[in-house]
């Protein structure tokens, strides 16, 4: 789950990352099987403002975590790369088991975008990590992020002072 939703990758390129593909100045580098085009996303090396660190420590931490290395991140049981059709179903089934109904690998990716706009990534930032080669589908992904950063403000600004810090301890005056 961290590495889809870190990388924002769809499937078919989630099954053949391999750390080999993490350069030594700690960007992950890779041609997406869908549309050729090259995608760099930071890993081991610090990540930009828009965005959240705390996602990039929990996918540091699962692989870190991983009994074994293999050439390829996602494998199996066994240790073998797992397919892309396997890799959808072992991901909808580990879902479910966790209690997260009707979530997908693709909803991960949606996901990544979205966050990656409510931190204050432009629409180009967001193209350049998750590889959409087109501005609509970029748009059709952030929409409802891009409302929500529109009224609340990017992360910094949420932080600043000119926001009410919302408690347990406040209460609603009339």
């Amino acid at each position: 789950m961290e590495l889809l939703y870190w990388t924002g990758a769809r499937m078919s390129d989630a099954v053949r990352i391999s750390e080999g593909m993490v350069g030594r100045d700690g960007w992950l580098t890779f041609n997406q099987q869908k549309t050729g085009g090259e995608v760099s996303i930071p890993v081991m090396t610090p990540a930009p403002k828009f965005a959240d660190p705390t996602d990039q420590a929990l996918l540091i931490d699962a692989l870190n975590a991983r009994p074994q290395r293999h050439v390829v991140i996602m494998v199996t049981e066994h240790g073998k790369p797992r397919s892309i059709k396997g890799a959808s179903t072992w991901f909808s089934e580990a879902a479910s088991t966790a209690g997260l109904v009707g979530k997908t690998a693709h909803g991960l990716r949606k996901a990544r975008a979205s966050s990656l706009a409510e931190n204050g990534a432009t629409t180009h930032q967001i193209g350049a990590w998750t590889g959409h080669e087109s501005l609509a589908e970029i748009d059709h992904y952030s929409r409802k992020a891009e409302r929500r950063r529109i009224l609340m403000g990017t992360s910094d600004e949420r932080d600043s002072s000119n926001f009410l810090k919302i408690s347990s301890n406040s209460k609603n005056k009339t």
